[in-house]
């Protein structure tokens, strides 16, 4: 059975699972060169069909991970419209809704004609989706609408590996929810809890992001980075707003959108220290997102905990569930945010129509993530005769690669299928050594980005011992670099680049099988240095998505001032290639 995914949110998508097992998903947003690329994904559809060979006949179903909260569509005419920027519908509905508490200052006023503003929509688009697919693809399979958080429950639980597991979902918003919590055993969802997207701490998160100067609901993983150099002073005042009592994150400041952004700055001092807020509100993430996953996993019975849900893209709050004294294990699925909706969506389908049968769907682990597209030796070679450029083709690449590294070079890497979820994992990655501490501000500014958080490692998964601290429980997700951990004093010393102000790092481990060329690469850079570890950062412009063609690698290579681009067996070196 083959069951096609979509999600036509923030950060759309598609996916195509085959008899249970995901086969192939991309993000809309790497086609359209568009980061968090917003609406229905109409090139990621025709991508996937096309790579896949798949015929719109052989598709057996269609499953509609159901509409973002953040997401306005036309109610009416849909014809899959996709915005590069949301800016302008959010600002208005910020500064709407910021009028709504001062002038009616009723929650229930606010709740009722925002949701059935969003379910009129809702209407629209269910009937439009199905005529859509008939009409641009041929798609005449049933479509379904799955439930945003169930979606994102469905992604964590059946790529998990456990039969038993406490599921935790946490965004800003979907489907009027910020978080739904459940006890998954053998395939079956027991719901044990239902957050209002009112009370999303998601949203506070992005409030804070949008007050230190950033781009909120895009820039968040900076403040987690920013946390580290400033001290929670404001904690207390932001728990005012925001908050964990009797099982429930709780909204106590009663505000909402631009009205929580200009009561939190008439609460906090002025001017006040956009380190110690960052620092606040990661202290304040920490504390209530852990107190929640304690309370629910108690509640539940069950210490193995799988995670989804764009809160969940927070590392540090992941290490600090994985910590917690009733917690066995933790697993966070990989597109833990909108991104793994059309996996979620597909997957849940999936269980559903093989409900029945003595071969229904049960959770597996992932080998990998290289769900995307990859590009043959003919169709790199002839880009790279495009572009003019001149290459050296290697058969034993691997080793080359290592040796540049050990010498102070930057290499970016483009090869094999691209990595599903926001994480580069090595086939659409900028490698570099991990002894130079100054790397964060050189080559940062390089690739035009503003980072506080280091460069993340990669690290030879039979030497993690040596470098982290802890890991038990927590080995599974870092295949993924969705957690970070304490690092050893070895660590410290030797690989100063890859580890934070706070001591930790978020580290991708990586086996032979998994990777036999990358995992190479590593292992021939530990020969030269003694050290199994090297930096792993997306091969990415700042504001671009990770590169997908060998022309998007190409453009980056050329932007960035890279020392060494190595797509498959061809290296090709910087005309402006300068040591440091």
């Amino acid at each position: 059975m083959k069951i096609l995914g979509i999600a036509d949110g923030m950060t759309g998508g598609t996916a195509l699972v085959e008899n249970g097992k995901v086969v192939y998903a991309i993000h809309e947003e790497r086609l359209m060169r568009a980061k968090m690329a917003t609406g229905f994904p109409r090139r990621a559809i025709t991508q996937i069909l096309q790579d896949t060979n798949t015929a719109p006949e052989e598709v057996d179903a269609v499953a509609v991970a159901t509409i973002h909260e953040y997401f306005v569509e036309e109610a009416e005419g849909y014809d899959g419209w996709l915005r590069k920027d949301q800016g302008p519908i959010k600002e208005a509905m910020l500064s709407i809704s910021g009028m709504i508490p001062r002038y009616f200052g009723a929650r229930p006023f606010m709740k009722r004609s925002y949701y059935n503003f969003k379910s009129f929509l809702a209407k629209g688009r269910r009937k439009a989706i199905p005529e859509l697919l008939r009409r641009d693809w041929g798609l005449q399979c049933p479509v379904h609408f799955i439930d945003h958080h169930f979606a994102h429950a469905c992604s964590a639980y059946y790529t998990g590996g456990l039969d038993r597991a406490t599921i935790i979902t946490m965004d800003g918003a979907g489907d009027h929810c910020c978080s739904h919590v459940y006890l998954a055993e053998d395939g079956k969802f027991s719901k044990f809890c239902s957050l209002d997207s009112f009370d999303s701490i998601g949203n506070y998160y992005a409030y804070v992001t949008h007050l230190c100067g950033f781009k909120a609901q895009k820039h968040e993983g900076k403040i987690t980075g920013l946390a580290a150099y400033g001290q929670p002073h404001y904690a207390d005042i932001i728990k005012r707003f925001i908050n964990f009592q009797n099982g429930k994150i709780t909204n106590s400041g009663q505000v909402f959108y631009w009205s929580a952004v200009k009561a939190m700055l008439r609460a906090l001092p002025n001017p006040y220290s956009k380190q110690d807020l960052a620092s606040s509100i990661q202290q304040v993430l920490e504390d209530v997102g852990g107190a929640y996953a304690r309370y629910w996993v108690e509640r539940t019975g069950c210490g193995d905990v799988a995670l989804a849900g764009g809160v969940y893209a927070n590392v540090k709050l992941n290490q600090r569930i994985h910590e917690l004294d009733n917690v066995n294990s933790v697993f966070i699925h990989p597109g833990m945010g909108d991104e793994g909706l059309a996996v979620g969506a597909a997957l849940a389908l999936a269980a559903d129509k093989n409900g029945n049968s003595q071969e229904k769907l049960r959770p597996a682990k992932l080998r990998d993530v290289y769900f995307g597209p990859t590009y043959c030796e003919k169709e790199i070679e002839e880009e790279i005769r495009r572009e003019g450029l001149q290459a050296e083709y290697l058969r034993g690449i691997e080793e080359r690669i290592a040796q540049l590294l050990a010498k102070g070079h930057v290499v970016a890497r483009f090869d094999g299928r691209m990595e599903y979820g926001p994480r580069a994992l090595g086939n659409r990655s900028i490698l570099y050594q991990p002894t130079d501490p100054s790397v964060n501000d050189w080559l940062n500014k390089r690739l035009q980005r503003t980072e506080f958080m280091p460069f993340a490692p990669v690290t030879l998964v039979e030497y993690a011992n040596q470098c982290y601290v802890n890991m038990d429980g927590g080995r599974y997700p870092a295949e993924f670099m969705t957690i970070t951990f304490d690092c050893t004093d070895w660590m410290k010393k030797h690989c100063p680049a890859v580890v934070h102000v706070d001591g930790t790092a978020r580290p991708q481990t990586i086996d032979k099988a998994t990777n036999p060329s990358y995992y190479k690469i590593v292992d021939e850079y530990r020969k030269i240095t003694g050290l199994p570890t090297i930096i792993n950062t997306s091969f990415n412009i700042h504001e671009e998505p990770i590169v997908c063609t060998p022309a998007d690698a190409i453009r980056a290579f050329k932007i960035g001032h890279l020392d060494y681009l190595a797509m498959g067996n061809f290296l090709i070196a910087s005309k402006d290639n300068v040591r440091r």
